[in-house]
């Protein structure tokens, strides 16, 4: 009895599902409902093949909704067509190459092992692949089919708007990835010649008010020509006079731009609608936007007899018919920006310079000429105070290897360096990471502007230090600081926002000012998030006090700076050794410390 009614249940599920599955496919039901039904029971055979997922995996994709297969099938096949394409490329080199064998003793052998591996590859991804997506495509249907079941948005029966996205796709990255596949290495000047010469035979058109290319290049010739005769019979003058000799000069100016106009021309009549495309789809992005160059101008300090300063500008004139492209313009511009600013603001700059340098000298007097017993002991004291015996022991063993190995005075001035550059971090971060907490326009503004600073190679951070205050310590400082502050800044506001909205409303209560609020009760709080903040801050200073050694700061990272320079693996390594020992050191103790205000 009690099989009877487990069986006619399982025959309405059945039933259910069968009627489910005619919705979901849309056609072809009578296919699907047995094969869905032998995958759910697990009885589906390995060897099951979908004959149109094998012959045509991309079109039943796009048709059937099944996208996780049609990229999949898309990408097998371009892979294996460019792989057979480089057979295509290579055959004709392999043929030309067999003419001569003794002068392509390497290129034969090289094009053979070329053909035979692209072509072993193509083939087996081609076959192996279909036969692969045709045994899995009816798999991959029944899992979107139990998606649908339990979410009706999923893409199910059958769209011709699917299949002509699906075409559009293949029509736009197969072709032309196959064409690419066949062709050589474009010249790498081949592009630039040709926006060249398209630019100049512009001008000219408009210069010589003609209406085609044929015509202005018989015109440009002709007066190429003119201008060489006209060349020709004053230098054949043995005594000229001096208007003579201006006239020479002129001519052979006129003649040569004339020349190099008339090949310019020849050289666009040349370019192929083949060339134009492989250099707006094959090679790099096209070149949409040339621009004439912002003015060049140079700004410098002046000094009078009245001692007063002032700013003078150097206009060069143009160079006449220079085109640039947008990098070009916006970094010329930039250029000229920063040279105003530095000329405008040099007692700025220079009052900066002076006070980071001034710093650097005290506090590294201070590691320096104390003796190293008192430094030690002081590391030591810590990292037992806030750790325990193990980080105290690392500690220990790490300042040994600073002094065994003679880097001890140089590491000092590495921490200098970092405790500057550390110090202007929290002056300037804490406060900012404040605002950010209690103004939200201010963290709308600050947030996108500290992830760009994250985000900025290390290295791009030398550049405008030094054109702004030149090679030595102090830009040296001030990379480090726009480096490593943002997490200073993102963790002190991420600390102040934590506080529990019961806490502050308590305080207030009780009488609390918003002043006496942040001092009292929301930095307190605050002060393992901010701690964290510190050692992320002190960890990015180390790691770009390294960096600096190519502007001139001093410690480990010129060690290691000038070991890359000289090929010696031995000193790079120590001193790499050495900085990561420094680091590791201040990330330990720091840790112990702000697990101390943790349990407070």
């Amino acid at each position: 009895m009690s099989t009877t009614v487990n069986s006619g249940a399982e025959q309405r599920e059945i039933e259910e599902r069968d009627v489910s599955i005619g919705a979901f496919c849309d056609t072809k039901e009578t296919y699907y409902a047995p094969v869905f039904e032998r995958h759910q029971r697990g009885k589906l055979p390995r060897w099951h093949i979908n004959i149109w997922g094998l012959i045509v995996p991309w079109f039943w994709a796009a048709w059937r909704g099944v996208w996780l297969m049609f990229w999949v099938s898309l990408a097998i096949d371009v892979v294996a067509i460019v792989c057979l394409m480089q057979v295509v490329k290579f055959s004709p080199l392999l043929a030309e190459a067999q003419l001569d064998p003794e002068a392509n003793r390497t290129l034969i052998p090289r094009y053979t092992n070329w053909i035979s591996t692209y072509g072993s590859i193509g083939w087996l991804l081609l076959v192996a692949g279909r036969i692969w997506m045709g045994s899995q495509a009816n798999r991959w249907y029944y899992d979107q089919y139990n998606r649908w079941r339990i979410d009706p948005t999923v893409a199910n029966g059958v769209s011709l708007k699917r299949l002509l996205i699906g075409c559009a796709i293949m029509l736009l990255c197969t072709p032309i990835t196959t064409y690419r596949a066949t062709q050589l290495r474009l010249d790498e000047r081949a592009c630039f010649n040709q926006i060249r010469a398209t630019e100049s035979v512009e001008s000219l058109l408009a210069r010589y008010q003609l209406p085609d290319v044929a015509s202005l290049s018989g015109r440009v010739a002709d007066d190429a020509a003119a201008a060489q005769s006209r060349f020709d019979e004053l230098d054949a003058i043995s005594d000229r006079t001096a208007e003579q000799n201006e006239a020479r000069k002129v001519a052979r100016a006129e003649a040569r731009d004339l020349g190099r106009s008339s090949d310019l021309v020849e050289e666009y009549m040349t370019i192929t609608p083949r060339d134009r495309f492989d250099c707006f789809f094959i090679d790099d992005f096209p070149t949409l936007a040339r621009l004439d160059p912002p003015e060049d101008v140079t700004y410098r300090r002046v000094t009078g007899d009245d001692g007063s300063t002032e700013v003078v500008a150097q206009i060069k004139p143009p160079v006449e018919g220079r085109k640039v492209t947008l990098f070009t313009y916006s970094a010329e511009s930039i250029d000229i920006s920063i040279n105003w600013l530095r000329a405008s603001f040099a007692g700025a700059f220079d009052a900066m310079t002076n006070v980071l340098r001034q710093s650097l000298i005290r506090v590294e007097v201070a590691f320096m000429q104390t003796p190293w017993p008192v430094v030690a002991f002081l590391f030591l004291v810590l990292s037992w105070a806030y750790t325990g015996w193990g980080t105290t022991a690392f500690v220990a063993s790490s300042l040994a290897f600073l002094a065994l190995f003679e880097l001890w005075q140089i590491a000092m001035q590495t921490m200098a360096l970092v405790v500057v550059s550390t110090a202007v971090c929290v002056f300037v971060g804490l406060p900012i990471g404040i605002w950010m907490a209690k103004n939200k326009i201010a963290r709308f503004i600050t947030e996108p502007i500290l992830d760009v600073m994250q985000t900025i190679p290390s290295l791009s951070y030398l550049v405008p230090a030094v054109a702004f205050f030149g090679i030595s310590q102090p830009p040296a400082v001030l990379a480090t600081v726009v480096f490593a502050m943002p997490p200073m800044i993102k963790l002190t506001a991420l600390g102040i926002r934590q506080v529990p909205e019961s806490t502050k409303e308590a305080a207030l209560a009780f009488g609390a000012s918003e002043r006496q609020l942040l001092r009292k009760v929301e930095l307190p709080m605050a002060v393992p998030s901010i701690m964290a903040g510190l050692n992320q801050t002190i960890m990015l200073a180390l790691s770009m006090a390294t960096i600096s050694a190519f502007i001139g700061a001093e410690g480990l990272g010129a060690i290691v700076t000038a070991a890359l320079g000289d090929a010696q693996a031995g000193k790079g390594l120590l001193a790499g050794i050495a900085i990561a020992l420094v680091a590791m050191m201040i990330d330990r103790i720091l840790r112990g410390i702000r697990n101390s205000f943790s349990r407070i």
